[in-house]
């Protein structure tokens, strides 16, 4: 990845003719271009004299640029006002040199508005909106920030938020842009109005036909939006109490028929008016106060139901009342009977949902995949963005984060085409989680406060959002914040979820109240096996156990691994499992910490790893949220070790000055040390100095039967053709001793394809990659080596992909990929390429966690030498990285330089 030099304003001013004119001010109106009747971008800027105001109006067609007025700028530039020079960049179109003038700007409110505006220039609105969030955080009513936080809202599609952030604007009373705020304002909520009233007017007039035997059929609601109409007219059906009543939805049958090119409405409508009536009446009435959440005693109906030999009655009331118990062959029977693609697609889905009970989500999830490919082309509209939707919520739970984001997105793409208002709004909640689990804290925010702006006085609603901002700002250890939302998701609603027993498990610890240990008991109780799949019961363990430790550390250790045994057997199929059992190692490491039991950490941490604890030279880590604990053992086996709270901001991406100095000191007389890292630190660098030679030691594959060593074989992967849209440089290979003949593979252009990459690194013994790594959350949530393109379009490198592939050469891996150690912050696991690799087979992967210049193949290069000549691989590292260090003192990219053993 080429760095970006920022253009030299002083030597560029000194070609200009001497007499061109006098130096520019900050006022001169040319920089900013404030004289022009509209304004060149719609953000605004925080230097005032830029900051004029005057109509918008986009670019449209091709127009000629205005140079941008160099000498004007150097004079900025001698006076260090980076504020100034990057706003004139922003107003002339150049948003790539504004942001780097931005960047060595000191950090500022408006720095980061300023920052916001160029990368909403550049279409990175997450990164935009967190820079906003960030900004109005310290200063609440910075007026750029709110202004330009609108526009980004709005471009994300979370309208009825965008028009509140404006009329935050107009309420600043500033001349012009209040107006206009106003105005963009109810422009905004006139849209989503008639929007939101159409698909309100149709819901409420087909709602009204259950348990409504006098309501009008609503047929011309009905032809304007057929998916909402038929959701509901199955209900309609079932509650009417007379065949009378049934054969008047008769019309409103064949209606919805042609819509969907079937007549299976209509056909089930005259076989429900042909039934005995006497008998199903009564049934029917009892069904309608099913369907208002008003019947007495469920379960009991629907035994009687299973009597009756009223099927449509009884799927109806299983699909309506997840909690009552029923068995697969049941609902499979129920619509064995039905040629009703429809109805076939809700019954898959509630099979899907009880395979997921019984622990077989991989089943579950290929049953949603297969019904969603069926839905499809049976064109069934609303159902199958509904779908999606669902399958959204089973992939945020599975930590397919990439495979969730992207199925709410097309869910809420599909439900604007087809009008479907009520469905954008759970496709946004969607979308709201999937940021969440990605630790993406600005659009989790925004997304669910746009479906509370969806959904005013739903409790529901309400309920579940604040419970999740809870999590939110927990995420951000603010536990303050934290409790006043979970405060407020149960003003209307008491219960919390796991999610808020989750929460409740920090607050107990760091903002505690009386009345938590009941509440959250009370949750946990909640969780039940005919309603929440395996994975969700551990994690009912573990918070209990989470809790539990902080008042009675043995008591809390029993339950904990009572958690990490639960796991096991379901960690190859449940993400849940696999975070319980991470998170179970994280509090046992960290609660030892605290009681100052720091020689059982080491031993906890292997354990997770899947490694043997070294009795010598090893330092172990652990954190949870605002807690760390480190353990060293250095020459003579001796422990120390160091608790700390004392966090108040998430963990960055630097861990230099985490570990305490008189511990580090122990270490320097190691020759190399070993270091055992929990997630998430095991993806950051800086943890040890870069004088000291250390490794990360990660699980690796499984001991294979003893075979021949294979033919040494060196591959290289360079100069890949990548996706023009991805606009990549191609990187060239590193000069390197010659590889025997025959004992080289490299692979080039558009040849370096994914596939033929995976294929070549089962041979091989040595691995080179000169590729950029990318972060593309279709394809995978960790770092992505970019590759050529398949014939299907498909690019990416993915951890998951190297992780099922057995590499039987044992090689040592060389990542040239830009940054590809770095990890995308999720909730609680870690998925990166170095450990893919290891877990692989590989014997060692060097890669690094921030962006690297071009220059970086020869110190990989002189590293790979130093172990070829018989050095130890961290040795070699700490050797090369020191020399370089010292001659080239600005090449700080070197001390991020992980080595994975």
């Amino acid at each position: 990845m080429r760095p970006w030099h920022l253009l030299p304003l002083l030597a560029l001013a000194g070609f200009f003719l001497p007499g061109s004119g006098p130096p520019a001010d900050r006022g001169a109106p040319r920089i900013w271009l404030t004289t022009t009747p509209v304004r060149p971008i719609e953000a605004r800027l925080s230097v005032p004299e830029a900051d004029v105001h005057r109509p918008y109006a986009p670019v449209r067609g091709v127009e000629q640029a205005i140079p941008v007025p160099l000498r004007e700028l150097a004079r900025l530039e001698s006076l260090g006002d980076r504020s100034g020079i990057a706003a004139s960049y922003l107003v002339h179109g150049d948003p790539q040199q504004a942001l780097a003038h931005l960047n060595l700007a000191p950090p500022s409110p408006s720095r980061d508005s300023d920052r916001a505006a160029a990368a909403f220039v550049l279409g990175r609105h997450d990164d935009a909106l967190s820079l906003l969030d960030g900004a109005l955080d310290a200063r609440p009513r910075h007026p750029q920030a709110l202004w330009n936080r609108a526009l980004v809202l709005r471009e994300l599609g979370l309208t009825l938020l965008a028009a509140s952030a404006f009329e935050g604007v107009a309420a600043l009373d500033e001349p012009g842009w209040s107006t206009e705020a106003l105005e963009q304002a109810r422009a905004l909520r006139a849209a989503e109005r008639r929007r939101a009233d159409t698909w309100l007017k149709t819901r409420d007039a087909v709602l009204s036909l259950v348990g409504d035997p006098a309501a009008p059929i609503p047929l011309e609601d009905a032809r304007r939006l057929p998916g909402t109409a038929r959701a509901h007219f199955y209900d309609a059906v079932r509650t009417a109490p007379t065949a009378a009543r049934v054969r008047a939805l008769l019309p409103l049958a064949e209606l919805l028929d042609r819509a969907f090119g079937s007549q299976v409405l209509a056909d089930y409508t005259r076989r429900v008016a042909a039934r005995d009536f006497s008998r199903r009446g009564p049934l029917a009435v009892e069904y309608a106060k099913l369907v208002r959440r008003a019947h007495p005693a469920p379960a009991a109906f629907i035994q009687r139901l299973r009597a009756a030999g009223e099927t449509d009655l009884l799927l109806g009331a299983l699909l309506l009342r997840l909690d009552v118990p029923r068995e697969p062959a049941e609902v499979e029977a129920l619509t064995r009977g039905w040629d009703d693609p429809w109805m076939g697609v809700l019954a898959q889905e509630e099979l899907a949902r009880l395979e997921e009970l019984a622990g077989r989500s991989w089943q579950s999830s290929q049953r949603l995949r297969d019904t969603l490919r069926a839905c499809r082309e049976q064109e069934l509209g609303l159902r199958c963005l509904d779908l999606q939707r669902r399958m959204s919520h089973h992939a945020t739970t599975a930590n397919r984060l990439a495979e969730a984001e992207e199925l709410a997105r097309a869910s809420w793409r599909e439900a604007r085409r087809l009008g479907e208002w009520g469905q954008e709004g759970f496709a946004i909640r969607a979308l709201g989680q999937a940021a969440r689990y990605q630790f993406r804290v600005a659009p989790a925010k925004a997304y669910l406060e746009e479906f509370l702006e969806r959904s005013p006085g739903d409790c529901d609603a309400r309920n579940y959002v604040h419970r999740n901002l809870a999590a939110l700002a927990m995420m951000r250890l603010r536990p303050a914040e934290a409790r006043l939302a979970l405060d407020r998701a149960q003003e209307c609603t008491p219960t919390v979820g796991l999610v808020g027993a989750w929460i409740l498990a920090d607050l107990g610890r760091l903002d505690p109240r009386p009345s938590d240990e009941e509440l959250l008991r009370r949750e946990l109780a909640q969780v039940h096996p005919d309603r929440d799949p395996p994975g969700r019961r551990v994690l009912a363990t573990l918070i209990a156990g989470r809790f539990t430790v902080e008042r009675d550390r043995e008591a809390g250790k029993v339950l904990l691994r009572q958690a990490i045994a639960e796991a096991e057997p379901l960690l190859r199929h449940s993400a849940d499992a696999r975070d319980a059992r991470a998170v179970a190692y994280q509090t046992l490491a960290v609660s030892a910490g605290v009681a100052g039991a720091f020689a059982e950490v080491p031993a906890v941490v292997a354990e997770q790893l899947g490694v043997t604890a070294p009795e010598r030279c090893v330092l172990a880590a652990a954190m949870e949220a605002e807690r760390m604990v480190v353990v060293v053992r250095g020459p003579d086996g001796a422990v120390r070790g160091h608790h700390d709270a004392s966090r108040r901001e998430p963990l960055g991406d630097d861990l230099s000055g985490l570990v305490p100095r008189e511990l580090v000191a122990l270490l320097r007389r190691c020759e190399q040390v070993d270091v055992l890292a929990a997630p998430p630190l095991d993806s950051r660098g800086g943890l040890l100095p870069p004088d000291i030679a250390w490794r990360y030691r990660v699980g690796a594959a499984p001991p294979k039967a003893p075979s021949p060593a294979p033919p040494p074989l060196h591959v290289v992967v360079a100069n890949v053709e990548t996706p023009a849209s991805l606009r990549l440089a191609r990187l060239s290979s590193w000069e390197s001793a010659p590889a025997p003949a025959g004992h080289s593979l490299e692979l080039t252009g558009m040849h370096a394809t994914p596939s033929r990459v995976l294929e070549a690194m089962t041979r091989a013994t040595d691995i080179e990659f000169h590729a950029h790594g990318v972060v593309d959350r279709s394809l995978s949530d960790a770092t992505v080596i970019a590759l050529a393109p398949e014939h299907d379009g498909r690019y990416g490198l993915t951890a998951e992909a190297i992780r099922q592939t057995r590499l039987e050469g044992s090689p040592m891996v060389l990542l040239g990929a830009c940054s590809a150690a770095r990890l995308p912050p999720l909730l609680h696991q870690t998925s990166s390429l170095p450990q893919a690799f290891v877990g692989a087979g590989a014997r060692a992967v060097f890669a690094a966690t921030v962006d690297i210049p071009d220059s970086a193949g020869r110190f990989f290069q002189a590293v790979r030498e130093r172990i070829r000549a018989g050095t130890m691989p961290a040795i070699a590292l700490r050797q090369e990285r020191l020399l370089w260090l010292r001659e080239q003192p600005d090449a700080r990219w070197v001390s991020r330089v992980l080595l994975y053993e």
